[in-house]
């Protein structure tokens, strides 16, 4: 899986507790507090005074304090008019950092099977029903073993049932701490464990969650659990099958990742793509009976795959096994039984072989990938020179790991950089690690002269991978370098992965008690706007020098957002809407506001002696171009804040001395990360430790 695991009609959120994105508490705010002994605890369980079934666990804080975790939630939406058949799944850890973090303990704790949690097996959820699964962060089994809920997990979901469980998977007990509850159905629950994962040729989307964190504190050698932020991502980079919309729950303030267009509008986009003599014409297709399209990468590394003659697919050769990818055109019947087993793609993707085989100079036969020599544009020819040695330099990085004996066996897997290999690894940017171990060799310290890891992939990923939007390969198709980047982005409209280091809006990490999941629409979600980092901005104020190293004392008791001339009962946002609630024992120096339906807005937070902070903010955050100086981004910096109306209120509801002072700092601000840039509204830190 090429996507991080690294590791939503509105609805208020007035009861919430909420906690800050784990990416925002590393970049503003982590830091030391207390200590631990390092001692291995003995086995967590329920908090105290619950009962045995609790779903809230016990785990240590960061001044070694029992504290409780309380379980999340994810729930799903069914808005198509097909039944959907999801699947829970959870993931192999040779070390379980979640439960280190929980226990602050160094013992691996490894998890050495696949959990998958069925949700009305054989049965699924109908159109225009919901059901909501409760996870703790993890169960623990009879025989010493942990199922972790919380990390890496994969939500499966399927619109036929067709190969979701298979002979590797064994029935088990349910754990009593998760449960689920229907809206319009029934919702039972069927646990399994295997060693495999789910086949590519299932009629699902697949999509991947993590909740909380896990993290070393700075001053500190155990690991610690970071409960608060939920992680998502939908795995288009993959695969595209089915419209699936995802957003935090309890956290109005996120606009969703993905697509909530109707399914049947949604597979008519993919035949058109398929039928563009210009983009996608001859894209592979899974052996299905639905449109299943693979992304950029697996249109490479799964060519050769074939599946279990046993398995009911539209295309089985009269002899041999059937291929994991194959063309609309044998779908259709229209091959002969030779390209059953040998058409695995078509014009679309040649060109993509074509272009390299021309732009790039290689010292082999490419007349098996190649069939027609492609005139490049030199800044192309250039860009493409470069990625190639970027990556001929990984490659001979990794000769050198396994001349040190760092590797398994004393020859290399991948002995010589060739063509084909190249295909693979760039189009899925991985590093050349075969036999290593798959932190090894990390592209992050690679370089060659003139490039580094970051200047490298932020041409790949500009000038490149998303190179569709030039002019010149709109006019010439032969020079488009990834036609699925368009599809997704453009042809489909989403903010999600279209390749592996896509963060254009890929991986999220928001605060949230939960995730809501949606296909076919957006019932269900708390923001029915889509997430556009361009859209919003996060709003940061300075931790007080007496607060640094106290990072389980919070900041901000609670925030909200109104929209001006939008609340027909309140369109000055004069009321003191504040419908968040943040953490009481995490140190966290801010928010996002995400998505909003429109501006100006009215920002309000509560510090916690009290005092409420109330802003205006006019309007969206204007990028900058490239040759402007980046402290005075954003373009329109000046008049983002309406300072003049900015206040700071004590605890009595007065005007607080310092407000004037804290508020002519009002700081927008961009910065650039991962090739994004992000927004912010910074401030100094809490009037009462201001001088």
């Amino acid at each position: 899986m090429n996507s991080p695991n690294q590791g939503p009609a509105s609805r208020s959120a007035s009861a919430a507790t909420l906690h800050l994105s784990g990416a925002l508490l590393l970049t503003l705010l982590l830091a030391a507090c207390g200590s631990s002994d390092g001692s291995d605890p003995a086995e967590p369980g329920p908090v105290a005074g619950t009962p045995p079934a609790s779903n809230v666990i016990s785990c240590k804080g960061y001044d070694g304090k029992q504290v409780g975790v309380a379980p999340k939630t994810i729930t799903i939406y069914n808005n198509s008019a097909n039944t959907l058949y999801p699947v829970l799944a959870t993931s192999k850890n040779a070390v379980n950092e979640w439960i280190q973090g929980c226990l602050r303990t160094t013992a691996p704790h490894p998890t050495d099977y696949v959990y998958k949690l069925y949700v009305n097996e054989g049965e699924g959820i109908p159109p225009n029903s919901s059901v909501t699964l409760t996870l703790p962060l993890y169960s623990q089994l009879a025989d010493k073993r942990y199922i972790t809920w919380w990390n890496g997990g994969r939500v499966v979901l399927a619109d036929r049932d067709e190969r979701l469980l298979g002979k590797e998977d064994t029935a088990m007990e349910t754990p009593n701490s998760v449960t689920c509850e229907g809206h319009n159905t029934a919702c039972t629950l069927s646990t399994y464990s295997s060693n495999v994962q789910f086949p590519e040729n299932i009629y699902a989307q697949l999509s991947e969650y993590t909740f909380g964190d896990s993290i070393v504190p700075a001053g500190q050698s155990l690991r610690l659990l970071k409960p608060e932020n939920v992680g998502y991502n939908i795995s288009y980079v993959d695969h595209v099958y089915m419209p699936v919309a995802i957003g935090p729950k309890n956290n109005p303030y996120i606009g969703y990742s993905g697509s909530t267009q109707p399914l049947a509008g949604f597979r008519n986009k993919l035949t058109a793509f398929l039928a563009s003599t210009s983009v996608g014409e001859g894209w592979p297709v899974y052996n299905l009976d639905e449109l299943k399209l693979p992304g950029g990468y697996n249109i490479f590394a799964q060519r050769s795959g074939t599946l279990p003659p046993s398995d009911n697919v539209p295309v089985k050769p009269a002899d041999g096994y059937p291929p994991v990818l194959t063309v609309l055109n044998c779908i259709n019947g229209g091959c002969t039984e030779q390209q059953k087993k040998s058409l695995h793609y078509g014009e679309a993707v040649q060109r993509m072989q074509n272009l390299w085989g021309s732009c790039v100079d290689w010292n082999e036969d490419l007349s098996a990938y190649v069939t027609e020599n492609v005139t490049c544009p030199t800044d192309m020819k250039d860009r493409m020179a470069v990625i190639k040695q970027f990556f001929v330099q990984n490659h001979q990085n990794y000769l050198n790991m396994y001349s040190a004996g760092q590797c398994q066996g004393s020859t290399p897997q991948k002995p010589t950089f060739t063509y084909w290999e190249a295909m693979m690894h760039i189009y899925g940017w991985v590093p050349f690690n075969e036999g290593c171990g798959a932190a090894a060799n990390p592209l992050a310290d690679t370089k060659i002269p003139g490039w580094d890891h970051a200047k490298a992939q932020s041409m790949y990923i500009h000038e490149l991978q998303y190179n569709h939007l030039q002019t010149n390969v709109q006019a010439n198709p032969k020079l488009l370098f990834n036609p699925y980047v368009q599809l997704i982005h453009d042809d489909l409209e989403m903010n999600a992965y279209g390749f592996s280091v896509d963060d254009a809006v890929g991986f999220m990490s928001e605060l949230g008690d939960g995730l809501i999941f949606t296909v076919g629409g957006s019932e269900g979600l708390e923001n029915t706007q889509q997430f556009n980092y361009a859209d919003g901005f996060t709003l940061a104020i300075g931790v007080p020098e007496s607060k640094n190293g106290r990072a389980n004392e919070a900041l901000i008791k609670k925030y909200g957002v109104c929209v001006l001339n939008h609340d027909a009962n309140d369109l000055k946002c004069e009321a003191n809407k504040q419908d968040v609630d943040m953490p009481n024992n995490s140190q966290i120096a801010g928010f996002r506001v995400g998505s909003v339906a429109s501006y100006p807005i009215q920002v309000r937070f509560t510090d916690l002696n009290d005092n409420v902070y109330s802003l205006r903010v006019n309007t969206k955050f204007a990028a900058c171009t490239e040759d402007m100086d980046p402290s005075q981004c954003p373009a329109n910096k000046s008049g983002i804040v309406d300072k003049a109306s900015c206040l700071v209120t004590d605890s009595k509801g007065v005007k607080h001395a310092k407000s004037d002072d804290w508020c002519v700092n009002a700081n927008p601000n961009q910065q650039r990360e991962k090739q994004l840039t992000k927004n912010y509204l910074s401030f100094p830190q809490p009037v009462d430790f201001m001088n």
